[in-house]
This record gives C-alpha cells, sequence and structure tokens, in this order.
C-alpha cells in the first residue's frame, strides 16, 4: 500500500503541475544578473619627480580574472616621453618634463577591456641650474669651456643644452658645442659683447647664463723704410702676434694712400708670403713699388689692417724723394736670409753712370767668413768683390749668426764717399717654413689650397715639395692627394684613425719642413649637384646625382632620402658620398632655383644646394673669329651642364657624347666607324645624299636634333636608329655648298647640346 500511495501521489504532483497556471510550470526562472566588473586604482592621484616612481594599485571586482593592463596616456607600458609602468604598477617619471607636465595612468581590466579606472599624475621639476665660471673675456678665436650641472631630488636627464643670444648673433658671436666649450670668432664681433645660457634639457625654465666679452688684445707691427726712390722695390713686412691663447683672423689687407697721389700714382703693393702656424706671429710680406713720379706732398702711406679687428691697423709714412745728383740706392733695403744662403743686392745711381762702386759688410770691405761675403753676382765658388763697376752683386751669409745682426751691406761710390746707402741683412740659423692653414677639419672630397712660406733661402726660394703622412696614409688615396701646386682633395671618408699631415718640405734645404694637421669630417654634406644646372622644361627629365658625405647607402637600408623643392623623392644612395633620384620635366619647369637636400634615417638634414633652372635662349647669336679678328669682348655666354651627368656612376658616360662618327652603308645596313673627318662630296649640279653614322656608349635616338654648322645648305634630312647606339643620318648636300670643314651639333629633348668639330668636310 505505501508503494501504491507514493505513486499516486507522484502522479497526482506531476498533473496538478502540469496543468497549474496555464503550464508556468513546464518554463525555466530566468538566472539572476552578475554585477558588472568595478575597477578602482589607488592612489586616484598623485604628484612624482622627473625619474623618480610611483606605485599604483588596481582592484578588479566582480570578476575571477583581476588581472589589469597599464598604459600611460593611452600608450600600453609608456614611453619615454611620457613616462613608463610596469606590469606590477610601478610608474616611472620621464626624465624630462612632458607637453602639459600632466599625464593619465590607466588600469585596464583584462576580462572586459571596457572596465577601466585612471589616475593623474603631476610630473613635477625641483631643478637648479648651476654654471662655471662666471662672466668671462675671451680672446679672438680663443676658447673659454663652461661646466654646467644641474641638481634635483629626481632623476631628470642630465642634458645641458647651450647657446649663444646677442647682437651679432648669430653669426658673427662665435659658437658653443654640446660640451659647453665656447670658441670665440676670429673677427672681432660689433657689439663685443654676449650671452652664453645653459638651459636644463628636462625642464627648460630652469637656465643660468653668463656674460661673455670678446676682446681684442693681439698686436700687429708694420716694418720698412721711411724714405725711398722713385721706382725703386722695397720689401715691407707686417707682423701680428696673437695674445696668448687665441687664434684672431690672419688677413690682412694692404693699401696705399696720400694726399698727393691716388691709385697707382702712388705706387704698387704686392703681397707675396704668408705665413701662420698656431699661435706663433703672422707674417705677410708685401713688395713695394714707388711712383716714377714723386706725388706733392711727397708721403705715401702704407697701411695694413688687420680683418680680425680694423682698429689696430698699422702704418709706415714713406717719403718719396729723387736722387740727387751722385746719389745712390739699394735693393732690397731689408731680407732675411738662412745661414750660408745667397741673396742678390741691387745698387741704383741717380745717372746711371757705371761710376765705381766700394762694396762691405759692416765696414769691412768685401766682407768676409764671419759676416758674410760680397760676391761677383753667379759666381760659385764666391769670387769677392771690393770694388768695380758692377751694380748687381750677391751677398753670401756668413755660415752662424754673427755678433752684430743683422748686418749692414753698404755701397759707396768711390768718387764721392758721401754718396752710400746700405741693406740690412738679418741672419737666421736655417730656412723656415711654415704652412697655411696649420689646422683643418675638412669635408670629404673637399678641395682646399695650402700655401708654404721658406722665409731665408737662397734669393728666397719658395719652393717645396708637398707630401702626405699619417698611420692611416697607406693604400691609394686613403688620406687624399696633394699635388705639386699644395691643392689638396680630401678622400671620400675619414681614415682611420682620422688625422694626418700634410708636409712641406723645402728643396732649399730638405732638412726644414712644416707641418700642417688635417681630419676629415663625416658630417651630412652635401658637396655637389650634377647636374648643377639644366634648361627650363627637362622634356625628358633626368636624374639628379647629389655628391657629399655622411649618405646612409640604400643597402641594406633604410638609405638617406633626397628631397627637392620640399618633396620626398625615391632615392637610391650608392655609398656614403652619392645619391641619386629621377626628377621629371615638372620639376625644372620654370626658370630658377630648386632645393635639394639629403635627409638621413635618423631625421638629420644635410645644408640646402639650388639646383639652378636656366631659361633656354630664344635665339642664337654666331661669334665670328677670324685671323684677322681672333677676340671678340662684350659677349656673354651661359653655360648649363648636360642634364645626363646626373647618371650615379663613377665615370658616367653622356649620351650627348660623341665617341666615333663613319660612313654608313644603306645597302647592307651597316656602319663604319672611322677617323674624322667624313667627306661629303658635292654633286655637279642638284642635289646628293650622304649617309653616316655616330655612336655614343650611352646612345643617341632619332628625337635629338641634328644640325650642321654653315649658310644651312647641309641638312640632315632622316635619321633612323642603327641599334648598339648608333644613329644613321641622312645628309643632303647641294652643288652650291661651300666647301670646307662642318660641325654637327646634336640637341636631345632637355635642350643639353653639344658639337662634334670638324666632323664633316665639305669637298
Amino acid at each position: 500500500m505505501r508503494v501504491v500511495l507514493a505513486l499516486v501521489l507522484l502522479t497526482t504532483g506531476a498533473w496538478t503541475l502540469g496543468c497549474g497556471g496555464g503550464g508556468a510550470g513546464s518554463v525555466a526562472l530566468p538566472a539572476p544578473t552578475p554585477p558588472s566588473i568595478q575597477i578602482t586604482i589607488a592612489p586616484n592621484s598623485s604628484t612624482v619627480l622627473l625619474g623618480e616612481t610611483v606605485a599604483f594599485a588596481a582592484t578588479v571586482s566582480n570578476s575571477t580574472n583581476t588581472a589589469v593592463s597599464w598604459s600611460v596616456n593611452g600608450i600600453p607600458g609608456g614611453s619615454a616621453q611620457v613616462g613608463s609602468i610596469s606590469a606590477d604598477g610601478v610608474f616611472t617619471a620621464p626624465e624630462d618634463l612632458p607637453q602639459g607636465g600632466t599625464v593619465q595612468v590607466t588600469a585596464t581590466s583584462n576580462a572586459d577591456s571596457s572596465k577601466f579606472a585612471s589616475a593623474s599624475i603631476n610630473v613635477s621639476s625641483d631643478i637648479s641650474v648651476s654654471l662655471a665660471p662666471g662672466n668671462s673675456s675671451v680672446e679672438l678665436g680663443g676658447i673659454q669651456s663652461f661646466h654646467a650641472s644641474i641638481a634635483s631630488s629626481g632623476r631628470p636627464d642630465p642634458t645641458i643644452q647651450w647657446s649663444l643670444s646677442g647682437g651679432a648673433c648669430p653669426n658673427s658671436c662665435g659658437s658653443i658645442d654640446s660640451s659647453g666649450n665656447y670658441t670665440a670668432p676670429q673677427i672681432l664681433p660689433n657689439p663685443p659683447f654676449l650671452t652664453a645660457t645653459a638651459t636644463s634639457a628636462a625642464d627648460p625654465t630652469k637656465h643660468v647664463s653668463v656674460s661673455l666679452t670678446v676682446t681684442s688684445n693681439f698686436s700687429l707691427q708694420l716694418a720698412g723704410p721711411t724714405n725711398l726712390r722713385p721706382g725703386i722695390t722695397t720689401v715691407f713686412v707686417a707682423t701680428m702676434t696673437p695674445a696668448p691663447n687665441s687664434k684672431p683672423s690672419s688677413v690682412l689687407t694692404w693699401s696705399l694712400s696720400g694726399s698727393g697721389c691716388n691709385g697707382n700714382a702712388c705706387g704698387v703693393l704686392n703681397v707675396v708670403t704668408t705665413q701662420s702656424s698656431g699661435a706663433t706671429p703672422i707674417a705677410d710680406t708685401a713688395n713695394y713699388t714707388a711712383p716714377l713720379t714723386v706725388p706733392q706732398p711727397d708721403a705715401v702711406i702704407v697701411t695694413v689692417t688687420p680683418l680680425a679687428d680694423s682698429s689696430k691697423k698699422a702704418q709706415v709714412s714713406v717719403a718719396i724723394q729723387s736722387l740727387p745728383g751722385g746719389s745712390i740706392a739699394i735693393s732690397p733695403s731689408v731680407s732675411t736670409l738662412a745661414a750660408s744662403r745667397r741673396t742678390t743686392l741691387t745698387a741704383t745711381t741717380s745717372d746711371n753712370s757705371g761710376a765705381s762702386l766700394a762694396w762691405s759688410v759692416n765696414g769691412i770691405p768685401g766682407g768676409n767668413t764671419s759676416v758674410g761675403m760680397i760676391c761677383v753676382s753667379g759666381s760659385s765658388p764666391c769670387q769677392p768683390v771690393t770694388s768695380g763697376t758692377s751694380q748687381v752683386v750677391d751677398f753670401i751669409a756668413p755660415g752662424s749668426i754673427p755678433s752684430q745682426n743683422p748686418v749692414s751691406v753698404s755701397v759707396t761710390s768711390t768718387a764721392n764717399a758721401s754718396e752710400t746707402a746700405s741693406a740690412q741683412i738679418t741672419v737666421i740659423n736655417h730656412v723656415l717654413v711654415s704652412v697655411t692653414p696649420s689646422n683643418i677639419t675638412l669635408l670629404p672630397l673637399a678641395v682646399q689650397a695650402f700655401s708654404a712660406n721658406v722665409l731665408g733661402g737662397d734669393d728666397q726660394d719658395q719652393d717645396v715639395v708637398w707630401q702626405i703622412q699619417g698611420s692611416s696614409c697607406s693604400g691609394s688615396n686613403a688620406c687624399g692627394y696633394i699635388d705639386a701646386f699644395g691643392n689638396y682633395t680630401a678622400p671620400a671618408g675619414p681614415p682611420a684613425p682620422n688625422t694626418f699631415h700634410i708636409i712641406a718640405l723645402s728643396r732649399d734645404d730638405s732638412s726644414q719642413s712644416a707641418v700642417a694637421t688635417v681630419s676629415i669630417s663625416n658630417a651630412l654634406n652635401v658637396l655637389t649637384l650634377q647636374p648643377s644646372s639644366v634648361y627650363a622644361g627637362a622634356a625628358n627629365g633626368f636624374t639628379l646625382r647629389v655628391v657629399g658625405s655622411g649618405f646612409i647607402p640604400s643597402n641594406p637600408g633604410p638609405g638617406s632620402t633626397l628631397f627637392v623643392a620640399g618633396a620626398a623623392r625615391f632615392t637610391t644612395c650608392s655609398s656614403a658620398n652619392s645619391c641619386s633620384a629621377p626628377l621629371t620635366s615638372s620639376d625644372v619647369q620654370n626658370a630658377g632655383s630648386v632645393s635639394a637636400r639629403i635627409q638621413n634615417p635618423d631625421q638629420s638634414l644635410s645644408n640646402t644646394v639650388q639646383l639652378k633652372v636656366v631659361a633656354p635662349a630664344t635665339t642664337e647669336s654666331i661669334i665670328s673669329l677670324t685671323s684677322a679678328a681672333p677676340a671678340a669682348s662684350g659677349k656673354d655666354i651661359t653655360v648649363v651642364d648636360l642634364s645626363t651627368s646626373g647618371i650615379d656612376t663613377a665615370y658616367s658616360s653622356l649620351d650627348l657624347d660623341v665617341a666615333a662618327i663613319g660612313a654608313f652603308a644603306t645597302s647592307t645596313n651597316t656602319c663604319s666607324l672611322a677617323g674624322n673627318p667624313i667627306p661629303l662630296l658635292r654633286p655637279a649640279n642638284g642635289f646628293t645624299a650622304a649617309d653616316v653614322c655616330l655612336f655614343s656608349s650611352a646612345g643617341f635616338d632619332a628625337s635629338m636634333n641634328y644640325v650642321v654648322s654653315g649658310p644651312g645648305d647641309v641638312t640632315v634630312i632622316s635619321k633612323q636608329p642603327a641599334g648598339l647606339g648608333i644613329i644613321h643620318l641622312t645628309l643632303q648636300i647641294p652643288a652650291s655648298a661651300a666647301p670646307g670643314a662642318r660641325t654637327l651639333f646634336i640637341q636631345n629633348a632637355n635642350l643639353d647640346q653639344t658639337a662634334a668639330t670638324g666632323v664633316l668636310e665639305v669637298r
């Protein structure tokens, strides 16, 4: 009975559920909505010094996944500019103040990225900047080193940014490098006062300044005679002595003036040598030739003005006075001579009568080995001269410096002892060689002229042998090369080590030389453009090649980019010295200048160089020259580079280069390249045709224009490509054609033009 009852109850219950409430019991009740994920962050705001840390904690509620991702100003993990935050919420402030000074740290739920919480952080600075030494004076070209430091309780960026300001800035007040080394200008600025400022890179509002005064304490002396005869040449020496630890500009300007003359009426100055070596005295030597006519009044002022400071000019007043009857002059009146070397002396008498003359050195007739000897000019060994009619003699310096130095060489008329003149000769131990410039840093491929001065050589012999020396200079032109005239060309890149020497070796005394120190910079620099000028339009476009230094090759890349007129171009850089990019006709549509510069992948920019765009002439002017009139004046000729020279190869073959010319056989379609000229035979009457072919390694094509010189009697009536860079031209020659050699002019669509001179001859 229990079992039956249980079944009945169960059945009844099921029935009740099935019938009660319209079947509500057959639908499951909805699950309760889970609570939303909540994130809180602590602290919700903070202030932190530059470079310091602060820890944040994020709490995630209503989720079993409590992990969060951290970001700063929306940047996962932050950045160097806004600060960084670790995976466990430790924020490290940036070393430099961020823009606005405030950043936001955000914790985002890993379970639901739409759920996050943020905290505001005020990044603060307690930086103070100190600078030593204080206000300073710096000589021209001198260096003053400053030291700046920052103090802070945080860990800010220690970088100091240096700047100069003043009335002569930025071009004429000197420079200051990233280490705080100030180099004064070599020319005194106006005004000479400026300010050097050290600014914290971390907080640009924090800075300190000192006042600088550029001073000019070099000395300048000018030595030369105070009286001179008309037409006589003598030597003036300007000696510029720099102040200690300075390097003023060594440029000296010479001039002549006088109240009784102007221009060449005051005489002629010829500056012949310049020598400079570090802080040693800088000497300029000039030959002055007095005017033939005595000015009235007779004073001529010789002035030397230093570019470094024009207020320090030096002057000598020279009285130009005619020789009275029987007077004598000697030239040169002042000279410097090394031991045992010789120089030529010339005596001039007022009447050139060939009177007997007596020569002496320090009062000793003919001199001696202790004070120097007077010899017959050009004699070797010395043939002594004490007296005679010779007005030109040689003086040979003693083998060592005499006790009385300089020595005095005198010449006196034997007929009248009151008629006398003397020359002062300073004897030095050996010739002295100097080189200008003495220390220089050059860009790759730069060209620099070096000059040498040899003081005291035989007849002031200035000949030197130029050499390049250095541990890095083995190999072909590793340190560049220098020619016999001192013209130096830097290598394509810096050698290692990057310091070597230019040597000037005296030919007179090979034991004496001077040294110039040279280093090669690898700075990003554009040296030249190829082409540097084109005609406006350039219908076919062309390749612009940039030659310089510091470029980044395209392989493996990323390489440098050429910007033309401010726009980046598809650039190929074959080396650190050469980049190229194609230009179109629209780039050079109008006459004027188009800017070009290189940008490296690190965003550094080179100097800007201008590509000149020249409007083509609408007419041509023929300059006719004959043996009777071999020159033409008043002709301005504009020369434009071949636009095809931009090909980025070491030795580009220009497509206007006529490599060879010959006769073309139409029956066999062959070209026989031969020597010039190609004969063009005139017919007895009417017209005839001649077929020629031209070859260029880069190729000629039918789009080019081909014109034969002359009065237009020989014309090109057909042009056909013959393959392999050869063009086949058919020429028409009338019976009336003028005989003689002709030039073939070739012009492409870019208006580049070349001339194959005398390659054709009408017979």
